[in-house]
């Protein structure tokens, strides 16, 4: 029978221990030991814990010596203590220095054991595959975000990449919409074969067909040689068309006419050729819209459909903004061979509360030109302000009531856990917050 998770019980009291055993033996694998040298001993063993339930006052290696080789071994276990003399230990001293995920009395009632554990072994399954996502997307792709609206494109990345389906990629200008369509085709049994990129906006009719189909020498005025166009040169392989909605109505029936067929002929030759690609596109419009005011086919509308991955907007992933300002500053200056520069907090803070109209794109810009413009090795807040000219969150702006409380709220989370450096603990701390009640509301606010 599947289990929910893999639970390591440490007590001395063989009583207390056979109790805890029979608790939990029904919903998870559990691994018993009586002192805390046969946890880390077991620790060691298995390969895979989702949780530890650790008892304070234990002979040998106590419970609060054994929780800091635990996270020695293993930081991402979350540990709950159980103990039977809550009134000898601070609470809010052992939170401050052994950070555990929770901390029951014995005296308490069962279920708040069952729950603090069932909370436990939830965030860590949640956080081991979202580490897990997050390093794949930074390292084999150059994506950056462990938010939960790019874990959401992370897996449709890994779900739809090695398919063969048509991809549509919806976002503002700035997401990464191209990095995504790379991150497709990588995944692709064409991975080894051509990515062509192709940008449609704002190119005159008759480039955008020469460039898309190629032609003869001679068929229009300034066809002085044959050319090869981006699908019979990917012929094989992908083809990523950018911003797609530009595409006037008579290239539309064209591309129409490839994706149904898969046939094409270059401008001026009656020669038909066979093309096999795999067709990605991307637009920041609304599709739907242009169908309904004749602006795009909407037979080409439904063959394009495919699968969607919508990127947000960077202001709706404020978590994922310290990490990029990390790789953006990292990357730059070992690209220009800068010694490494720092952003002070209250410059981070603003970079955070920044909407960045510009997104992902704008953010990158923005931190590397302040580390070029800055003399000094650390770029202050008066830096950003300037640049920016922008001097912080202000309770101004649009949209309902309470969509602006919870986006402060997030904001100050955010802030408080690039502070932390996402010690959750020290985080909740700051904002005068029991930990417990700063993991549900982060929760709350899609941030874990």
């Amino acid at each position: 029978m599947p289990t929910q998770g893999t639970v390591l019980l440490v007590d001395d009291d063989p009583l207390v221990l056979e109790v805890l055993m029979e608790t939990f033996c029904d919903d998870y694998e559990v691994i018993a030991a009586a002192s805390g040298a046969d946890a880390l001993d077991a620790l060691r063993r298995h390969g895979q814990v989702d949780a530890v339930v650790l008892d304070i006052r234990m002979e040998g290696i106590d419970g609060l010596q054994a929780a800091l080789q635990i996270k020695e071994i293993r930081p991402d276990i979350p540990i709950v203590f159980h103990t039977g003399y809550p009134g000898d230990y601070s609470e809010q001293d052992v939170q401050n220095k052994y950070q555990p995920f929770d901390y029951v009395g014995k005296n308490e009632r069962p279920i708040r054991l069952e729950r603090a554990v069932k909370n436990a072994v939830e965030f860590h399954r949640l956080t081991r595959n979202r580490d897990e996502l997050v390093e794949k997307a930074l390292h084999n792709f150059g994506m950056v975000g462990r938010s939960v609206p790019m874990q959401v494109v992370y897996r449709m990345i890994a779900k739809v990449g090695p398919s063969n389906s048509k991809v549509k990629i919806l976002g503002a200008t700035g997401t990464g919409k191209e990095l995504v369509a790379r991150a497709i085709h990588s995944q692709s049994s064409r991975a080894d074969r051509r990515l062509v990129i192709f940008n449609c906006s704002h190119k005159p009719q008759d480039l955008v067909e020469s460039e898309l189909f190629g032609h003869l020498k001679g068929s229009f005025t300034g066809a002085v040689e044959d050319r090869v166009g981006m699908f019979e040169y990917a012929d094989g392989g992908t083809l990523f068309l950018d911003e797609i909605g530009d595409l006037d109505i008579t290239t539309q029936v064209k591309l129409l006419r490839v994706l149904e067929t898969g046939e094409m002929s270059r401008i001026g030759s009656p020669e038909v050729i066979k093309v096999d690609v795999r067709l990605i596109c991307a637009t920041h419009c609304d599709l739907l819209a242009m169908v309904e005011r004749g602006l795009f086919r909407e037979d080409l509308f439904y063959r394009l459909k495919g699968v969607t991955i919508s990127l947000p907007p960077l202001k709706d992933r404020r978590e994922d903004i310290p990490e990029l300002i990390d790789y953006f500053v990292e990357r730059h200056c070992a690209r220009n061979q800068h010694g490494l520069k720092l952003f002070q907090p209250e410059a981070r803070q603003l970079l955070i509360e920044y909407d960045w109209p510009g997104n992902v794109r704008q953010l990158a810009d923005a931190v590397q030109s302040l580390v070029d413009l800055t003399p000094s090795f650390l770029v202050s807040k008066a830096d950003v302000e300037r640049y920016l000219n922008f001097t912080g969150w202000s309770p101004g702006g649009n949209g309902a009531f309470k969509d602006r409380i919870r986006e402060f709220k997030r904001t100050l989370i955010i802030e408080a856990l690039d502070r932390s450096n996402r010690n959750i603990s020290a985080a909740a701390k700051s904002l005068s917050l029991d930990p417990s009640n700063f993991r549900k509301l982060a929760k709350a606010l899609d941030l874990f």
